[in-house]
């Protein structure tokens, strides 16, 4: 994601959760060392130690979402995207209850959509790992017919975690980050900013790594598990991103320069879908095209935690 302005602070960066079982008692935690783990859709996972649940969102119908706070102003990013604390509610889709923020175009330069931030916190301590999880769709809608995000330009979601205080200095996380450019091809990555002073990251672009070629959230049935897995062992801190149980990306303090993660602070969990960009080269706002809107479904939302 490109930081473009000081005050980039916080934004950008969707999907993919694996839940366990509730709040377990200690014989039931034991046994999730070798048992296989289903989240509400089709989601297996099968966990490698005794992982412990630590947050969990359902997004049942008619939940306030209560352990949220739900954005209200511009984007930092764009000129073109305004946050309204209405647009993320809940709803039915694909048969799951799930997190919906929509976009909605108001006027030729100027689109409403949501953003969504955790009032819940977490930082691995040395020899712990968490495990965030998220199952996530991105589609679009054209009156009463579904299109492929893949079909529209201009729309920028993302699931990421960050420390929103004096940015980027405790870091940032972005698990997915989906940019729609029809009728080229669209691409997601994922990516990490830090720096040593407010305002100023450091990295630029450098920490950005792309999904697999062939990775594509498009069509109907397209729900992807997201994960993030960070962990301190030996006060050496890893972030490894995995799409699908598939492995996008692992960073180090010594892959990345100028990198120290172990300087990341508690971060908060961030849902939301950017349109357009301060930046036309990238985005260029006169072929925005949403059709009558771009959504981002969440399925359940979950951290879990371990020793190691």
């Amino acid at each position: 994601m490109k930081k473009l302005s000081l005050l980039s602070l916080t934004l950008t960066c969707v999907l993919g959760f694996a839940s366990c079982s509730d709040n377990a008692t200690p014989a039931a935690e034991n046994q999730l060392a070798n048992a296989t783990a289903t989240t509400k859709g089709s989601t297996n996972k099968v966990a490698g130690a005794p992982w412990v649940k630590q947050f969990e969102d359902t997004f049942d119908v008619g939940s306030s979402l209560s352990q949220w706070t739900k954005e209200q102003r511009a984007d930092y990013n764009s000129w073109y995207c305004d946050y309204y604390s209405s647009v993320p509610t809940t709803q039915w889709r694909d048969g799951k209850q799930c997190l919906e923020i929509k976009t909605t175009k108001l006027s030729t330069y100027k689109y409403q959509s949501g953003f969504i931030t955790s009032n819940y916190q977490y930082k691995p301590e040395n020899n712990t790992e968490y495990m965030l999880s998220a199952n996530i769709k991105l589609i679009a809608m054209d009156g009463g017919t579904y299109k492929s995000f893949t079909e529209t330009y201009g729309a920028w979601p993302a699931f990421w975690s960050v420390q929103g205080n004096a940015w980027p200095t405790q870091g940032e996380i972005d698990i997915l980050e989906g940019y729609s450019f029809a009728p080229n091809a669209s691409r997601y990555t994922s990516n990490i900013f830090y720096g040593t002073s407010t305002g100023n990251n450091q990295l630029g672009n450098s920490a950005e790594r792309n999904y697999p070629a062939n990775f594509d959230i498009n069509g109907n049935g397209g729900w992807h598990l997201y994960e993030s897995f960070w962990k301190m062992k030996d006060n050496i801190v890893t972030v490894t991103i995995k799409v699908d149980n598939v492995t996008v990306s692992i960073y180090t303090n010594s892959g990345v320069s100028n990198l120290n993660l172990n300087n990341f602070g508690k971060h908060s969990i961030i849902f939301n879908v950017n349109v357009g960009s301060k930046d036309s080269n990238f985005i260029d706002p006169n072929k925005i095209n949403l059709f009558t809107t771009v959504m981002m479904w969440v399925d359940d939302v979950t951290v879990y935690k371990r020793p190691i």
